[in-house]
């Protein structure tokens, strides 16, 4: 039963076989729409972008199938450029970049404690979601949506680890302005004792 093969096993199974690139399709489609969806913010545009990147993953089957990299990996990475591309037609990624923080410290800080206190706003975090840079959407989607650490994140998206950290950093600074109603008032884990 090809559900339960190896998306390697698969990868060459589709040099010959549709059916085996139907069930790598199955397998990620939904995974990498989400990822699409929450870095454009838009329904339609996410949909063609998941399209062009299976398209892309048929058109490389060869260099696929040899290959030793996870097949996910490779499909979040071919998603993140397809976005940036089209933000870069856009010329939303150059006002990204304008604005970009990349830090020193090599640290993986641990936004999980702020997730969790941030749930009770999520009327008002979707809101100001959408203020938020495409990348740092994506950091934040791959980190939550996909319970990935900013290492694991960093390869997929072409990026530094630190880099990841950074838009998480930023992402949740955005989101926190973003909350009106905040008695608790949402802060960086660790935050006190960066200012020390």
């Amino acid at each position: 039963m090809a559900e339960g093969k190896s998306d390697q096993d698969l990868l060459k199974e589709a040099l010959s076989d549709t059916g085996a690139v139907a069930v790598l399709y199955d397998r990620y489609r939904d995974r990498i729409f989400a990822c699409l969806i929450h870095t454009v913010l838009d329904r339609d545009l996410a949909e063609e972008l998941t399209e062009a990147v299976f398209v892309k993953m048929v058109d490389n089957l060869p260099k696929l199938a040899r290959g030793r990299a996870p097949l996910v990996q490779w499909l979040y990475r071919v998603a993140n450029n397809e976005a940036m591309s089209w933000f870069r037609h856009r010329r939303s990624a150059e006002r990204y970049l304008a604005t970009a923080r990349i830090g020193d410290d090599d640290a993986d800080p641990d936004y999980d404690d702020m997730v969790a206190e941030a749930q009770g706003h999520a009327g008002e975090l979707r809101a100001a979601a959408e203020q938020l840079a495409p990348f740092d959407r994506q950091c934040v989607m791959l980190r939550y949506g996909e319970g990935l650490t900013p290492r694991e994140i960093a390869p997929m998206l072409g990026c530094s680890a630190k880099q990841v950290s950074n838009a998480l950093q930023h992402a949740f600074s955005v989101l926190r302005a973003g909350i009106s109603a905040n008695p608790g008032g949402l802060r960086y884990p660790h935050e006190e004792e960066e200012r020390e």
